[in-house]
């Protein structure tokens, strides 16, 4: 990052902080509860993949950069700046006096540690943004100063070092904790853990030598509430401060509440349904777009998410950093579907099973999705898991059928999102359609290697035309991220990722 970046950066930094401080007066609280609808699968930034696990990681754990929400732009947080020495080379100069929670003085050392970590075969990164990292490439030139170096050009690189893959941890700590460790993580974040009783809540507290901005209230307790109507009687009752995952039905509800607000935010996560290209009879392409003529979009979100969702175009979300050109369309057609799966031989209709997660809009969306293809005769059988159990279960790409979910909060890169979902290398981790084409390979290794913008834009788009030939997935919603807080908390609307973001942030009017 050069010096006008760096001085423009900071010089929007105290422009904010005046910004706030002409907007009237807000107070700390001593203390914040927030309610989830489901516990954290894993303090190991490494072996996660689900909103929950991150909404606690990114409070105790940090990247060597993330982005500005206002600017879009990637800005330091345990570095000073960095440069490109080349197109698969970058030098990090990193911050000086950043403490662990331990105490002990992060490094260099560190960095490499954690990099090598999240690039190794263990981690569940390992076969999308982990392969991009050279793991002998690394170079520490003194405490401060360390080249990290990537298995050629990678387009998007430092969007994808923001990721919590890419959380820095202290390497002493681990080596003498070992798996332990993540148990009880010790970060560079603004809180440090304290409790977990698994199921039920997560307790951390304000890091007093914290090397940024503190937290606007010292203890910080996580619940886990699975039921959706209990979270929202939490939250009118003063259990809690916040919640997450408003249902829909609650929404209108909450904004007209004297006991609590709604907020509402820009969703970052494709709801789809994936079809497993691997199986019989969804092996078959006409298969899949019959399904596809299936569903009807627009009443799947009117009775799963009230309207409060968008429409995606096929497997991005809007605000990706790709918009492709000359979109086809997928109308609700039944006729067209029962056409094409007498053409494909299945003229009397097949019997698929719907694996979903126990979140209630999975459950609310596998019975629309039911209904829809039994008119068109295909009988679903939907089996529910518990979030965990849905994520470990899919990897063997034994299922039919799943609606699921994969968000671009962390990064909006369209090769990234894509490398996850559709690439061959990620079958067994996060590819759960089990697509395995050449074509979508090929074109996602070269886009992710690809630097120029133009040259990316013309990739990205044959990679989509592939993928609408190949119809992996039904793309159904975007849903808005709905919340619910106490009434007179401010700080939400500077949310950027479409999920939790940090709140340590967060204070009530005075």
């Amino acid at each position: 990052m050069n010096l006008k970046k760096r001085t423009m950066y900071l010089l929007g930094a105290v422009l904010l902080v005046l910004a706030f401080a002409s907007c009237g007066s807000a107070k700390a609280m001593d203390s914040f509860t927030l309610g989830l609808p489901a516990d954290a699968k894993s303090l190991d930034p490494h072996q996660s993949v689900d909103t929950m696990s991150f909404a606690v990681t990114k409070h105790i754990n940090e990247a060597l950069v993330t982005v500005d929400c206002k600017t879009k732009e990637i800005v330091p947080v345990l570095v000073e700046t960095w440069e490109m020495v080349d197109p698969q080379t970058y030098k990090f100069f990193l911050k000086k006096g950043v403490k662990f929670h331990n105490g002990e003085e992060f490094t260099a050392e560190d960095v490499v540690f954690s990099l090598t970590r999240a690039a190794s075969p263990a981690s569940v990164h390992a076969g999308s943004r982990g392969k991009y990292i050279d793991k002998d490439g690394f170079q520490i030139i003194d405490n401060y100063t360390v080249i990290v170096k990537t298995n050629g050009p990678v387009g998007g690189f430092l969007e994808s070092m923001k990721h919590p893959y890419a959380s820095i941890f202290s390497k002493k700590a681990v080596e003498e904790a070992g798996e332990e460790y993540f148990r009880h993580p010790v970060g560079t974040g603004p809180f440090k853990f304290k409790s977990w009783v698994k199921g039920e809540r997560i307790e951390l507290e304000a890091f007093d030598d914290y090397h940024g901005e503190k937290a606007n209230f010292k203890n910080f307790t996580i619940l886990v509430l699975p039921d959706a109507s209990s979270r929202v009687i939490a939250l009118e009752t003063g259990k809690v401060d916040m919640i997450y995952a408003v249902p829909a039905s609650d929404f209108d509800r909450l904004k007209n509440s004297d006991k609590a607000q709604a907020v509402k935010a820009q969703g970052l996560c494709l709801i789809y349904l994936g079809m497993n290209t691997q199986k019989k009879p969804l092996d078959d392409p006409r298969v899949r777009l019959a399904i596809e003529y299936a569903i009807n979009k627009e009443a799947y979100d009117a009775v799963v998410y009230q309207n409060n969702s968008s429409q995606p175009d096929g497997p991005l979300v809007p605000a990706s950093t790709f918009t492709p050109e000359n979109v086809k369309k997928y109308p609700f057609d039944p006729e067209k579907a029962k056409a094409l799966l007498a053409e494909a031989g299945y003229k009397d209709g097949i019997t698929l099973e719907l694996w979903i997660s126990n979140y209630e809009d999975r459950v609310n969306g596998a019975t629309v999705i039911q209904s829809m293809l039994g008119q068109i005769g295909i009988k679903t059988n939907i089996q529910v898991f518990e979030s965990g159990v849905f994520d470990t279960r899919v990897k063997t790409n034994e299922q039919d059928l799943i609606i699921s979910t994969w968000g671009m909060q962390t990064n909006r890169d369209a090769g990234q999102f894509w490398l996850s979902l559709f690439h061959s290398g990620s079958i067994g981790s996060t590819n759960w359609t089990a697509l395995k084409d050449s074509v979508v390979d090929e074109g996602i290794n070269e886009v992710n290697k690809t630097i120029d913008k133009a040259e990316r834009k013309i990739l990205f788009q044959k990679i989509w035309d592939r993928l609408d030939e190949l119809h992996p997935m039904v793309a159904l919603s975007v849903p808005n991220e709905l919340y619910g807080t106490k009434i007179g908390l401010v700080g939400l609307e500077e949310f950027c990722d479409g999920r939790l973001n940090y709140l340590g942030n967060l204070s009530l009017k005075d």
